[in-house]
């Protein structure tokens, strides 16, 4: 049987989850100066950090997938939006037991889309032509939707995807221009973080309208207030 449902924060919790989101960026940051690639272990503990202290209805909740074999987790099915003809919500995270596949798949691509773009951007520098920027803000914007498409977590995705693109900015020397928390304020990044997502049978995202979303926060960045 799935756990109680978490859907949302405890109203109480709003400033700990700030500090929290703070303390997890200082672990992001000193990740991505090391140019080392996140890995499961990295998620997680950013979403233990995150959630630290936090009321939640379940422990097994936080720092935990769903689909692991932990009492409450172990069966979860997550789904955004209004229920559908066919039964289920607008927007569906991949079926529990497919989380474990579908994460390690992930992190299969995003070694292969960072170590692509090592050694075109050296430690310590930022991207000096156009077309690496684009690429830089593309895998930012994919790899975010695709971890929203999966939902690896019963709560907090958004989060860890938004710590996540925070990572690779960091990485190649950009400025964070996606917002952490609160999330952006911007309706396109809303909509492109839901058409990311998929739907039964073939849980297929599109991240196209992320990718324009994400140079559109990119550009607003750079102009500044």
């Amino acid at each position: 049987m799935p756990g109680p449902n978490w859907s949302d924060d405890d109203p109480a919790d709003a400033q700990r989850i700030v500090a929290n989101v703070t303390r997890a960026l200082a672990d992001v940051s000193q990740l991505a100066a090391d140019r080392a690639i996140p890995a499961e272990a990295d998620l997680k503990r950013w979403h233990s950090i995150v959630h630290d202290g936090c009321v939640v209805p379940s422990p097994a909740y936080v720092g935990r997938f769903r689909g692991e074999s932990y009492p409450d987790v172990a069966d979860y099915e997550v789904g955004v939006g209004p229920t559908m003809p066919d039964g289920f919500p607008d927007r569906v995270g991949v079926w529990a037991a497919d989380v474990a596949g579908a994460t390690t798949a992930f992190f299969g691509g995003l070694t292969a889309a960072l170590t692509t773009l090592d050694p075109v951007i050296p430690a310590g520098t930022r991207p000096s032509m156009v077309d690496v920027l684009h690429e830089v803000v593309g895998v930012t914007a994919v790899a975010h939707g695709e971890w929203v498409r999966i939902h690896p977590f019963v709560n907090g995705n958004g989060r860890t995807a938004r710590l996540l693109a925070a990572h690779i900015s960091l990485r190649y020397g950009l400025p964070i221009f996606v917002t952490l928390k609160p999330r952006p304020h911007d309706v396109a990044y809303a909509r492109a973080s839901r058409r990311s997502m998929g739907r039964p049978p073939s849980f297929v995202g599109d991240h196209a309208e992320a990718t324009a979303v994400f140079a559109h926060l990119f550009a607003l960045q750079l102009l500044g207030p």
